[in-house]
């Protein structure tokens, strides 16, 4: 896991060349947001609410599977959505992808904003295991598939 900061949505490092375990350390100067690339074996499934554009990516996911959702590590987005964090227990490779279903996962491809109020550190614990029916959800929308 790394972390760093973004201005205007824009990392302002070349943040791929940071190493994994080396994290932001300090206050986040006024205008700038916290971001964080999860670590190998970490996903997070980003959840997109945008009223103005009718967007809700909750109406995609099966009610069973976001009651799982809300038992892992999560927080919620500036928009309304959320991010959930996950140890992904799934055998096939996953991509760093957008949906459009307004649902996107973040791999440590990627990254998000953190906008939890919490040190990531001290969250790390609370990140559950995904289920076999969530890691097929998952995967029928983010695996790469093989030609």
């Amino acid at each position: 896991m790394r972390s760093f900061l973004l201005k205007n949505k824009s990392p302002i490092v070349k943040w791929g060349l940071i190493p994994d375990g080396v994290m932001y350390q300090g206050k986040i100067p006024e205008g700038y947001n916290l971001a964080i690339s999860p670590t190998p074996g970490i996903i997070i499934v980003d959840v997109d609410v945008d009223i103005e554009k009718n967007k809700n990516g909750f109406e995609n996911i099966p009610h069973n599977l976001l009651k799982e959702l809300e038992t892992t590590f999560n927080y919620s987005t500036k928009r309304g959505g959320k991010h959930y964090w996950l140890k992904y227990t799934g055998t096939k490779h996953l991509g760093n992808k957008t949906s459009n279903k307004s649902i996107d996962l973040r791999t440590e491809k990627g990254y998000v904003v953190y906008w939890h109020t919490e040190p990531i550190e001290n969250c790390l614990g609370r990140i559950k295991e995904t289920s076999e029916q969530l890691n097929e959800w998952i995967e029928g929308l983010f695996c790469y598939k093989v030609k």
